[in-house]
């Protein structure tokens, strides 16, 4: 029945059974005996599509449904149904907030929460996810595709990365600051994208090593010092070649001061993927080569959008950011590439042996995928041990389709029946306001 799909040869009444029994290779098998014996021809005009995830034998693999049908999701099933999905948003230059006034900065309240990432924070305060903080995977993944112009697959990875990570599987809430009441604890604590080693790690660009304290807070002498290296190294700009400098200055800083510091490959997607958005997604659509003080500065200082600025023109997607990842990482400001690895007390740091250099973007991205799939089943654990059902079937349905098919998925470092729950650290900022890069008092 897939190959009827994929060919275009299902009507509606066909397609909506397929849908339901994709699962079923029995009834599977004879729709497709009774397809081919159908003696209409097919017509010229038909628009060939098919239903895209992980094959198994040379059958499509979505236990949990999902999928990608002409490049939108199609919706899970079971006990996962009541997660909802994003869709495409439009692409094209646009006012972002413009004169929406479902849009405009209102300060976060007393109970509100906000997080590691000022962008987001950012579409919290302006109302494109809940002003609350606390979200869902398909608010999240269109609100940076309407806020920022992302690509649908970028803004469904890093949205799905944050349920599994830091939410609820069931219901595809989670919380863009520290744990918190509002988002359930179904499969385990729901500690929000503030839990240290996935979204936050080390060597971040405005918070400190989670080693030090609350890593969650913005840090004005880390600001500072990236304006200095902006003026001084990057001609003024937040550029590439600023955040190439600081990339290697914080990273030599925190090899050498934090005995727990981990630059493994987490770190490098995240240290260097925030730094890549910088001047790929925060500069004014209409000057997208000008990352400069007014355009980038009150994402950080007040997390709200700069006067009369508007998004990116092209959606900046998955193989985007790969390869900025990779060119920052292999051309730092100053030295070398910095080793990968983690250090075992002050200078005793252990490297990895991995060479990124050596691999494509694809297979980047690939090796990328499997390392955080393969420690997300940590986050949740032990109560994944009795429901990997549910987190393999939302890979297969939701992550897996934007990849290619070589991008080993399924395969995970399970936690045993006897593991303990991983709560540490989770930290919200003293916010959730800020102004000029102070935290304001509670009203």
């Amino acid at each position: 029945m897939h190959q009827l799909q994929e060919a275009g040869l299902l009507d509606e009444a066909d397609a909506e059974k397929y849908h339901a029994i994709k699962r079923d290779s029995q009834v599977a098998e004879s729709l497709l005996e009774l397809h081919k014996r159908s003696p209409d021809p097919l017509p010229e005009s038909k628009v060939f599509s098919s239903l895209i995830g992980p094959v198994v034998k040379g059958l499509l693999d979505l236990p949990l449904g999902g999928g990608l049908l002409n490049g939108v999701l199609q919706p899970l099933t079971g006990r996962l149904s009541g997660v909802l999905l994003p869709t495409p948003q439009p692409a094209g230059l646009r006012a972002i907030p413009g004169s929406d006034a479902n849009h405009q900065y209102i300060k976060p309240g007393g109970t509100d929460v906000r997080g590691v990432c000022p962008p987001l924070n950012t579409l919290a305060n302006h109302g494109y996810v809940s002003r609350s903080g606390i979200t869902t995977l398909a608010e999240a993944a269109n609100a940076v595709q309407i806020g920022y112009g992302f690509g649908y697959d970028l803004a469904t990875l890093l949205g799905a990365l944050g349920v599994i990570t830091g939410g609820d599987l069931l219901t595809g809430k989670f919380s863009i600051g520290g744990a918190d009441s509002r988002v359930p604890n179904t499969l385990g604590p729901s500690l929000g994208l503030d839990k240290h080693g996935t979204f936050e790690v080390d060597n971040s660009i405005t918070r400190q090593d989670a080693y030090f304290g609350n890593q969650a807070n913005f840090l004005a002498s880390r600001w500072d010092r990236l304006n200095n290296i902006r003026n001084q190294n990057g001609g003024g700009q937040f550029g590439r070649e600023t955040m190439r400098y600081d990339g290697a200055v914080t990273y030599d800083e925190s090899r050498s001061t934090n005995p727990q510091f981990n630059a493994g490959i987490k770190w490098l997607i995240v240290a260097f993927g925030a730094r890549g958005f910088i001047y790929r997604g925060l500069p004014n659509g209409t000057t997208p080569n000008v990352a400069d003080y007014p355009n980038i500065a009150p994402f950080f200082l007040n997390e709200t959008f700069p006067q009369g600025w508007y998004r990116r023109d092209t959606p900046y997607g998955l193989e985007d950011l790969v390869t900025d990842i990779l060119d920052l990482y292999l051309h730092p400001g100053t030295g070398s590439p910095r080793e990968l690895g983690a250090n075992a007390g002050l200078n005793n740091f252990a490297p990895s042996g991995y060479d990124p250099s050596t691999k494509s973007v694809d297979a980047l991205s690939c090796f990328f995928l499997e390392q955080i799939l393969d420690a997300a089943p940590g986050f949740v654990q032990p109560a994944l041990v009795d429901n990997l059902d549910l987190f393999t079937g939302f890979v297969k349905g939701v992550i897996a389709p934007f990849f290619s098919s070589g991008c080993n998925v399924t395969d995970y470092a399970v936690p045993s029946a006897s593991a303990g729950e991983d709560t540490t650290g989770s930290s919200s900022d003293d916010g959730p306001a800020i102004v000029n890069g102070v935290y304001q008092p509670n009203s």
